[in-house]
């Protein structure tokens, strides 16, 4: 048995070392177990506990400690963090501090018996300003800084202060007011989202010209007689088949048909899909709010404030630090993630006050801690409630499911200060023992206060649900007015250009005389013409594509009289090709 056995062996079996209580139901590891096989012995009875040696040494400074803090009187700073921590003045003048962080403690006196004084920083805040509780330690003007501190493991804190153990993690959530209707979209442009609608549109306007292009190539390529079809009748196929109204065209070819049938299916399945999710929009679709992650409020320039004297200014002071060096993707900064802060010379007002002023008349987002913001919207409730404010306006305000920025939040001590040990044993069984998250909801309800949806049973049809069939109406009727007058101006323009041409004298104007017929003397002779004269009607072979133009056939005049003459087949055949009655139709103006 080595000289440290022995010596250890005396000190457990003497007992008279000063370690004396703190040993007594305690044996040391692998010590007896030495003993044992160097004096021989088969077995030792141990039934102690076992215990290091170095865990004891810490439990005796402990309790040296422990007593060293009675009636010891420790400085304390603190901020005004809503429920968190705070300060009033009592009746008697004196400066005392309340919030869940001051019965944390409260409770930490009772139990080591210390008295503690309260000093104010000169600005609420931790670390982001000068004259703020970090300037008070580091200088040591307090021991102790009592409020839910973020933990923040920047060197420019590291090297003055030191943390206790976390109480809890805070989350930074985002309280907005209630949209009226949801992100996601009302009415018609619910079911699909911004793209889908694009591509809809861009089809409309592609498959159109597809078909026409490829029925025109293929009767430029096969030269049969198919009939083409023009772009306009095409454009108005693909357009009708959306709206379900059919079409006239009838396609004769097998390519033609299969682009046809080709959009009649997508068509069907687009508009199946449209009806289910309109429905489904109407019937059972949830709350959505306009941004779903904390870089959509950079992203969309959305106005934000937070309070003074939270980790969101400190963490975004340090980053825009410039003799700090980051250590952050510069992409998961705060400062670039949520951008300026809004009315940053305002925010050292109370709550409710930003709430009334920011939040439900300037349409600005409110940054804050998750317990705070829970126990302003229940203050909030319970006003209204008392106001007799109809239920379904007394949730004017929502929380965002999603955190903005997580920290670990405790206590903060100056680097001299002796006790931390202490305290940070006590704190740690009180966060183990879930006090601290008792704490944290001890004052709120067990159910969710006025949630994202807020479960309505009924869902009818609102105004703005339709809003989009009106403007559809509405635009239509203005579009249809205005090609109406379009259409009236060429109308007009076409018949003053045919007015002006109608207006200029013909040529056979210029003639003295026209050879006319006098039916009552029964006799041809030259009269002067009382009305214009016009020509009559050309032949019907002129109109039609006769098949004499083809060839075979030749005009020949007989008896004053024009015939065609057929000399293709035997015998020959004489057409009269102008008949003399045609000298009896006289058409006049």
């Amino acid at each position: 048995m080595g000289l440290v056995d022995m010596f250890v062996a005396g000190l457990c079996f003497n007992l008279t070392c000063p370690l004396e209580p703190y040993i007594k139901n305690y044996c040391f590891k692998n010590t007896f177990t030495n003993i044992s096989r160097g004096i021989g012995v088969d077995h030792v009875n141990v039934t102690c506990p076992v215990i290091d040696i170095n865990t004891l040494k810490r439990k005796q400074e402990l309790n040296y400690l422990r007593d060293e803090l009675k009636g010891l009187n420790i400085k304390v700073t603190t901020i005004n963090n809503g429920i968190l921590s705070g300060h009033s003045t009592s009746l008697n003048g004196s400066t005392i501090g309340t919030g869940i962080a001051f019965e944390i403690l409260n409770i930490l006196q009772k139990k080591f018996k210390f008295a503690y004084s309260l000093t104010i920083p000169k600005n609420n805040v931790f670390g982001s300003r000068n004259d703020g509780v970090f300037d008070l330690l580091r200088k040591k003007k307090a021991d102790i800084g009592v409020a839910f501190f973020p933990i923040l493991q920047i060197k420019t804190f590291t090297n003055f202060v030191k943390y206790s153990p976390s109480l809890d993690t805070g989350e930074w959530v985002v309280l907005l007011r209630r949209p009226e209707e949801s992100a996601t979209g009302s009415g018609l442009l619910a079911p699909f989202t911004k793209w889908v609608w694009i591509l809809i549109i861009l089809s409309l306007l592609v498959v159109g010209p597809i078909i026409y292009l490829i029925i025109y190539l293929r009767h430029r390529i096969c030269k049969d007689d198919t009939k083409v079809y023009s772009l306009s009748n095409c454009m108005w196929f693909v357009y009708g088949a959306l709206l379900k109204q059919g079409t006239t065209l009838s396609p004769m070819t097998d390519s033609s048909r299969l682009l046809f049938s080709t959009w009649w299916i997508f068509i069907t399945i687009l508009t199946a899909f449209y009806t289910a999710n309109l429905t489904a929009f109407l019937t059972l679709s949830k709350f959505t709010l306009p941004i779903e992650e904390p870089e959509d409020i950079g992203k969309n320039h959305y106005k934000w404030i937070t309070n003074r004297g939270n980790a969101i200014e400190d963490q975004i002071y340090h980053e825009t630090r410039i003799d700090v060096k980051d250590y952050m993707v510069e992409n998961e900064k705060l400062k670039n993630i949520l951008g300026p802060q809004a009315y940053s010379e305002s925010n050292d007002q109370a709550d409710k006050k930003i709430l009334k002023d920011y939040i439900t008349r300037g349409s600005v987002m409110f940054i804050r801690e998750k317990p705070i913001i829970d126990y302003v919207m229940y203050d909030d409730y319970k006003e209204k409630m008392k106001e007799n404010i109809k239920e379904n306006k007394r949730c004017t305000f929502v929380i965002t499911k999603f955190p903005v920025a997580t920290f670990a939040r405790g206590f903060v001590y100056n680097k001299q200060f002796r006790y931390s040990q202490v305290f940070d044993s006590a704190i740690q069984q009180l966060v183990e023992s879930g006090i601290i998250k008792f704490k944290l909801k001890e004052f709120l309800p067990d159910t969710e206060i006025c949630p994202l949806d807020l479960g309505n049973k009924e869902r009818q049809l609102r105004n703005s649900d339709l809003s989009m069939t009106y403007i559809i109406v509405g635009g239509g009727l203005i579009v249809s007015s205005i090609v109406f007058l379009i259409e009236i101006l060429i109308e007009k323009c076409k018949k003053r250009k045919s007015s002006l041409y109608h207006n200029k004298p013909p040529l056979y104007l210029k003639r003295p005389a026209t050879k006319i017929l006098d039916f009552q003397n029964n006799n041809i002779d030259f009269v002067p013409q009382k009305k214009s004269f016009v020509t009559p009607p050309p032949p019907y072979n002129t109109l039609f594509n006769s098949q004499f133009v083809k060839g075979g056939y030749k005009i020949k005049n007989i008896n004053g009289r024009d015939y065609w003459v057929n000399k293709t087949h035997s015998p020959s055949n004489i057409i009269p090709y102008r008949t003399p009655s045609a000298l009896l139709f006289q058409f006049t103006n």
